[in-house]
C-alpha cells in the first residue's frame, strides 16, 4: 500500500495528527536519499586514503608557498632602502648649494674687490712661469736673455702643431669639408729633397718640382735691443736674372707676362706673390691665390738657414733689406687667406711669427691685429 493510500485512510478514520508526521517522515527521508546520491555522483580522491601522507605534502607546499610570498614582499622592502639614501644625498647637495649660495651673498664689494686684486697679482707669475716651460732659456740657444726680453720672447714662440689649416679645418667640420674645397692630396713635390722641417708651408703633390729655391740665409748679427738672431736674404744670381724680367713686366703692367714668367718658374717669390694679388683682385679665385701664396712661403723655407727658426721666437729679418721685404708680404697675405677660411687659430700663429720678424718696427702692424687673432681663436690667456 501507498504512503498516500495510508494517509488518506487515516484521515478518514479521524487520524490527521499521524497523517501530518508521516508525510514529514517522508520528506526527511527523500532528503536523505538525494544527499546519498549526491556524494556516490561526486569523484572520490584517492590521496584521500592516504592519511598522514597526504596532509604533510600539502603542509610543505604551503610552507614553500608562504616562503615565496615572504621573499616576494621582503623585495621591494630592499629595494627601496637605495631610493631613501638617494634622496638624502640630493638633500645634502641642495643644502650645501644653499650654504654655498648664502656665502656669496654675504660676501661684501670690498672683500669682492680684495679677491680680485689677489687673483690679479697672482696671474703674470703664473703666465712667466708657464712662457718658460714652454720657450725655454735663451742661454741654450746661444743668446743670453734678461727677464724682460724672455717674457716677451715667450710671448712669440710659435706652437708648429697648431701652424696647419688643414687640420685645423678637419677639426672644426670633419674631413669632408677640405675634398669639397678642393685642396690637392699630400707629398713632397719631386727635384730638391728638403731635409729641414717646413713649419709655415705644407707642400703639395700637384706642385711643380723644386730645382732649386734661388734664396739664401745668412747670420748678420744680433739684436741687442729684443736678444734675437739678426739673419738676411739673399737672391742667387739665377735669382737675379730672373728678378729683371719680372720687373719690367710690372712696370708694363703686363699681367700675362708675371704669369709666364710664374709658369717658367714656378718657385720665384716675386712672381708668386704679384700673380696672387692680380687673382684676388680681378678673377676672385681666393684659393688658387692661397695656393701661390704657400708656394712662396715653401720656396723661402727651403732657403732658410739651419740655425734660423720661425717658431722658436728669436729670428730677426731687416725690413729695410729688399731681398727680406718677400717674407713679411708673404706672411701677411698667407694671415689673411687664412682669417678669411675661418681658420683663426692658424692665423693667430702666423701672426705671431710675422711680429717676431721685426718686433720693433712691426712694418706691417701684426701687434694691432694680434688681440684679435687671439679673441677669434680663443686664446683668452694670451
Amino acid at each position: 500500500m501507498s504512503s498516500r493510500a495510508v494517509r488518506r485512510a487515516l484521515k478518514e478514520r479521524g487520524y490527521d495528527d499521524m497523517a501530518e508526521t508521516t508525510a514529514l517522515i517522508e520528506k526527511q527521508v527523500c532528503e536523505m536519499e538525494s544527499e546519498k546520491d549526491r556524494e556516490s555522483s561526486e569523484p572520490v580522491n584517492m590521496f584521500d586514503l592516504l592519511g598522514g601522507d597526504a596532509a604533510e605534502t600539502s603542509e610543505s607546499e604551503g610552507s614553500v608557498e608562504g616562503g615565496v610570498e615572504a621573499i616576494v614582499e621582503v623585495e621591494p622592502k630592499q629595494e627601496a632602502k637605495p631610493a631613501k639614501t638617494k634622496k638624502t644625498k640630493r638633500g645634502k647637495n641642495k643644502k650645501s648649494k644653499g650654504k654655498g649660495k648664502e656665502k656669496a651673498d654675504d660676501m661684501s664689494m670690498a672683500e669682492f674687490e680684495a679677491h680680485l686684486k689677489k687673483h690679479d697679482a697672482e696671474l703674470p707669475q703664473v703666465e712667466t712661469k708657464k712662457a718658460q716651460g714652454a720657450a725655454g732659456r735663451g742661454a741654450a740657444l746661444g743668446v743670453e736673455l734678461t727677464a724682460e726680453q724672455q717674457q716677451n720672447r715667450a710671448l712669440l714662440v710659435v706652437d708648429a702643431k697648431q701652424l696647419d689649416a688643414e687640420a685645423e679645418i678637419k677639426r672644426l667640420f670633419g674631413s669632408a669639408a677640405v675634398q669639397n674645397a678642393g685642396q690637392g692630396r699630400r707629398g713632397m713635390p719631386r727635384g730638391l729633397a728638403v731635409r729641414k722641417r717646413l713649419a709655415l708651408s705644407h707642400p703639395k703633390a700637384t706642385w711643380p718640382p723644386m730645382n732649386a729655391p734661388g734664396i739664401e740665409m745668412q747670420q748678420v748679427g744680433v739684436d741687442e735691443e729684443t736678444g734675437g738672431h739678426v739673419f738676411a736674404v739673399e737672391h742667387t744670381e739665377r735669382f737675379r736674372s730672373v728678378q729683371i724680367d719680372f720687373l719690367s713686366a710690372v712696370m708694363t703692367n703686363d699681367a700675362d707676362a708675371i704669369a709666364g714668367l710664374a709658369y717658367h718658374h714656378p718657385y720665384h717669390v716675386d712672381a708668386l706673390l704679384q700673380l696672387s694679388e692680380i687673382l684676388k683682385q680681378t678673377g676672385g679665385d681666393f684659393i688658387e691665390a692661397g695656393t701661390l701664396v704657400e708656394r712662396a712661403l715653401y720656396a723661402f723655407e727651403c732657403g732658410f738657414a739651419s740655425r734660423f727658426s720661425i717658431t722658436n721666437g728669436l729670428g730677426r729679418l731687416d725690413f729695410r733689406r729688399i731681398e727680406s721685404r718677400g717674407l713679411f708680404l708673404a706672411l701677411f697675405r698667407h694671415m689673411q687667406f687664412l682669417a678669411r677660411r675661418g681658420c683663426w687659430r692658424t692665423a693667430f700663429e702666423v701672426n705671431k711669427a710675422l711680429l717676431a720678424l721685426d718686433p720693433v718696427r712691426d712694418p706691417y702692424g701684426a701687434l694691432l691685429t694680434l688681440d684679435f687673432h687671439a679673441l677669434k681663436s680663443r686664446q683668452y690667456e694670451y
